[in-house]
């Protein structure tokens, strides 16, 4: 089922963006905030993210189908902010295979709660970690990005079965421009 989650208009965007990069406090919850944010990927695949799936070089990082929604290989393109971001997260994870561990050892990944608390926090209880998909396709929307471009990113699959089944395009440059 489809559900609204709580999400930010484009007025509310840059107060939340500004308090996202310029906190002082840049720790590994805060980190996966700003992955979330630039490549509106699921929580649960930020959360479970493993440094196996990513190719800084190639700047893509390849999510297996057993980890997604739909069960399918979902390349997600990696802007440079995103790969900034990532060599943060790499000071911080040290020795994990994922990239946000949590707690209690390097084995766990961070939880949904830690996520959700501090994007709650960082919105004024306005936004969800899931709403920021919701806030990112309305914006892209907006302001007259590709449907397809936006609907790829999201990893939404295509309703119409026969378009569906013949167009295979990833439009990645076009997505990491995005």
């Amino acid at each position: 089922t489809i559900k609204n989650r709580l999400h930010l208009s484009d007025k509310e965007l840059p107060n939340f963006v500004h308090d996202l990069y310029t906190s002082s406090d840049e720790n590994i919850t805060l980190l996966a905030i700003r992955l979330l944010v630039l490549t509106l990927q699921r929580p649960g695949e930020i959360r479970f993210a493993q440094w196996k799936e990513f190719d800084e070089k190639e700047a893509v990082w390849n999510i297996p189908a057993d980890r997604m929604k739909k069960k399918r290989e979902h390349v997600v393109p990696l802007p440079k902010k995103a790969l900034e971001v990532l060599k943060k997260i790499r000071v911080l994870s040290s020795n994990s295979d994922y990239l946000f561990p949590g707690r209690l050892g390097f084995r766990k990944p961070i939880s949904d709660v830690a996520m959700i608390k501090a994007m709650k926090k960082l919105s004024d209880d306005k936004m969800t970690p899931h709403g920021i998909r919701h806030t990112g396709s309305t914006i892209l929307n907006e302001n007259n990005f590709n449907s397809d471009w936006i609907e790829r990113q999201l990893s939404h699959v295509e309703e119409n079965k026969v378009r569906g089944t013949y167009n295979k395009a990833e439009y990645l440059e076009q997505r990491k421009e995005m």
